[in-house]
């Protein structure tokens, strides 16, 4: 299965503008959050973006439907990830891309 998912960098910096740390904390476990830039510059927001893009993707790729953002916990986004699913005790074989430009991340994930 396949799944993609695009986000806008902007939408994603102005909820946490409004929602500040909770936003990311529901959103992200202790270690990826500790992969975030410090600064809350624009490659924050792109990273946190990719996150959000990617976690999407592997939802809508996953034959589970009742993965919670937690569930799916991304190691190393950027670079070469390492996915695990926790419901499906990581039995699934996840391939994830991640596209980020100014304005948008595009991400794509094939599950097998």
């Amino acid at each position: 299965m396949i799944g993609i998912d695009i986000v806008d960098v902007g939408r994603i910096e102005a909820l946490y503008q409004r929602h500040g740390s909770l936003f990311v904390e529901k959103i992200l476990d202790e270690d990826e959050i500790k992969e975030l830039p410090a600064e809350r510059t624009r490659n924050f927001f792109k990273k946190l973006s990719c996150y959000i893009a990617a976690k999407e993707a592997i939802y809508k790729a996953s034959a589970d439907g009742d993965l919670g953002w937690k569930d799916i916990i991304i190691r190393n986004i950027t670079g070469t990830p390492v996915i695990y699913i926790k419901k499906t005790n990581v039995t699934q074989n996840v391939k994830l891309a991640c596209a980020i430009n100014r304005d948008m991340v595009i991400s794509h994930a094939l599950v097998i």
